[in-house]
């Protein structure tokens, strides 16, 4: 069993989130936290579960180590420190401790936003930078981006199994030629943390797939991260087709990366465009509902 699939008894989930037993069943029953039962018919939550409504509810979490558990590390805030941290555990190799440190951020309740733009963008940037300069080796920057990627994915996956699905759709891809893999899984877990389903069509999707994507099914956003372009003249050729058939359905779309110029943001209609992670959730909050917790109150 995955660490985020720890079950736990209802009495833990209380003292954790310093609740009363009580009120963790009620939530429970209303189905506001989901839970299994024993043959007995107990209550058994799991840990994910329990985070993220600690989470909703603004509940601290730092010291609580039955929520956090023993795989995430207890993070009070996004500073110098934890980026040296984070960034010295790449460098290394050291799964372990990179994977904590980033499960630590959205255990302790700081959230996907502050993960993706004070953590992970900077520490990256930091990574690929010491490449570029020779301060370290490509297999030290692959390492990196995979660790990472292996983390987001783990974080994104505990999220989908959460999926609402009267949630609105959201369709996040790369351009052809494009496979940084990081901004994409980013985007997907701050949508995710704010309620939505997203569908995501991975990297090096040229244009013409996106067309035949968005064309078959009724997504209200459309994320791309452009951080690399083989042709930037065949990109906004395309993307103007593109843009055409996104607007006849009414779906919103949103753009960030690196290859973004000013230039070609001039050229490009029928798009939002995104510096941080922030404003793709700034954004996705005027389009769609964030997810609630009706009757949730930490009584």
């Amino acid at each position: 069993m995955a660490p985020d699939d720890l079950l736990l008894r209802t009495q833990q989930v209380a003292q954790a989130l310093g609740v009363s037993a009580s009120t963790v069943k009620r939530w429970v029953d209303r189905g506001i936290l989901s839970a299994t039962r024993t043959a007995g018919k107990h209550r058994l939550i799991p840990r994910s579960e329990a985070v993220r409504l600690a989470q909703r509810l603004k509940l601290p979490l730092a010291g609580r180590e039955v929520l956090v558990g023993t795989d995430a590390t207890v993070v009070q805030g996004i500073d110098d420190r934890v980026r040296n941290g984070l960034t010295k555990a790449l460098q290394a190799g050291d799964a372990p401790r990179a994977t904590g440190l980033i499960r630590g951020v959205v255990a302790s309740g700081l959230g996907a936003v502050a993960l993706a733009d004070q953590l992970i963008s900077p520490v990256m940037e930091r990574i690929g930078d010491g490449w570029e300069v020779g301060e370290l080796d490509v297999f030290q920057e692959h390492q990196a981006s995979h660790i990472v990627t292996a983390a987001l994915t783990g974080l994104i996956d505990g999220a989908a199994r959460r999926r609402n699905p009267q949630a609105p759709l959201a369709v996040g891809a790369t351009p052809e030629g494009d496979y940084y893999q990081i901004a994409l899984l980013l985007g997907e877990l701050v949508l995710r943390e704010l309620g939505w389903d997203v569908r995501n069509l991975s990297v090096n999707l040229p244009m013409r797939s996106l067309i035949q994507a968005v064309r078959g099914c009724r997504s209200r956003l459309v994320y791309l991260s452009v951080n690399h372009l083989v042709d930037e003249d065949r990109f906004a050729r395309e993307y103007h087709v593109f843009g055409q058939a996104a607007a006849s359905r009414g779906t919103a779309v949103v753009l960030g990366g690196r290859a973004l110029g000013p230039g070609l943001r001039d050229r490009l209609g029928h798009a939002r465009f995104g510096e941080r992670m922030a404003d793709l959730s700034e954004f996705a909050r005027q389009l769609g509902p964030v997810a609630t917790l009706a009757g949730a109150t930490p009584s």
